[in-house]
């Protein structure tokens, strides 16, 4: 609890999406001064702009970051701001994309007077960050990296976003199209160095939180502040296997399959050994290949509401 009231708040706001009547009414009450005084607002324009003004915004010690978006939005902007390397800035999220995965995941639904209660009482939570490199990149992890069929969703619905495609029915289709597109790689996956799997990897989803895929639970229980990464393994299983169990995932039940498995790490290695393994990171291409994925505890500190 911090008693201290917020100074030079900033907004970063992804414009593509109409924003709903309770955000509008709060941006405007805002600019009048009625609810918040020394605040700027500041709209994304290309990709990877919120990264850069969340890095602006920390570098700057800018007390609160307001993010208004989706979770791509949330991605670029906790990218930013943990590159700053300043602790003191707060993040507070506003959903307004598609999925909504993250904030779904942990009951965040904005309103103005829930919101302003906790301007006004300093609520916070310290949540955990996850990081993942390959040999020459590092990038944070929100919410959810997604190993195999998702990383290949994402691929295709970039190149859907890219031709115009966008909303709720190009997710849809991406991942109808993934059914017909995707191969499984054969990976190695050693956790805390210890070897956990060999073998065919239909999905591999390394969550802080437990919701993704525009709903979808999972790994049931994941909580982002308990120090460890909740890793989801579907192995040889098939499409069909997946599909018949979208209505488990969807009420938050773990799936019953002998190839499918859930476990917590701090720390783990994925080595392809064949094939192509595309990983995702909170529903945003990132990487393909061998990498390492870890949890940083008490990384982020987030406006409670």
């Amino acid at each position: 609890m911090n008693n201290q009231p917020f100074v030079d708040i900033v907004f970063i706001i992804n414009p593509l999406r109409k924003l709903p009547n309770q955000i509008r009414q709060f941006l405007s009450a805002m600019n009048k001064n009625i609810i918040l005084e020394n605040s700027q607002v500041w709209y994304t324009n290309y990709a990877n702009h919120a990264f850069e003004l969340a890095l602006k915004a920390c570098n700057e010690q800018y007390g609160l970051i307001v993010a208004i978006g989706g979770d791509g939005t949330f991605n670029e902007i906790v990218n930013g701001m943990i590159t700053s390397k300043n602790a003191k800035t707060v993040l507070a999220l506003i959903p307004n994309g598609t999925g909504n995965d993250f904030c779904r995941g942990q009951n965040i639904k904005f309103t103005i007077q829930k919101f302003t209660r906790a301007l006004e009482k300093q609520s916070l939570r310290t949540i955990d960050i996850g990081m993942i490199t390959n040999e020459t990149h590092k990038k944070y992890f929100l919410n959810i990296a997604d190993i195999g069929f998702g990383g290949c969703t994402v691929q295709l619905l970039k190149k859907q976003r890219d031709i115009g495609l966008k909303g709720g029915l190009s997710y849809a289709l991406a991942i109808f199209r993934t059914f017909f597109n995707f191969k499984k790689p054969v990976v190695k996956i050693i956790v805390d160095d210890s070897h956990l799997y060999t073998g065919d990897l239909m999905m591999l989803a390394v969550c802080n939180g437990d919701t993704f895929g525009n709903g979808l639970v999972i790994h049931p229980g994941a909580k982002p502040d308990d120090g460890l990464l909740s890793l989801t393994l579907l192995g040889k299983v098939t499409l069909w296997d997946y599909v018949s169990n979208i209505f488990r995932l969807k009420k938050g039940l773990h799936i019953r399959h002998p190839n499918i498995s859930y476990f917590t790490a701090k720390k783990i290695k994925l080595v392809v050994l064949n094939g192509e393994a595309f990983i995702e990171t909170d529903g945003e291409s990132a990487f393909e290949g061998d990498v390492e994925m870890t949890i940083l505890p008490n990384k982020l500190t987030l406006l409670n509401y």
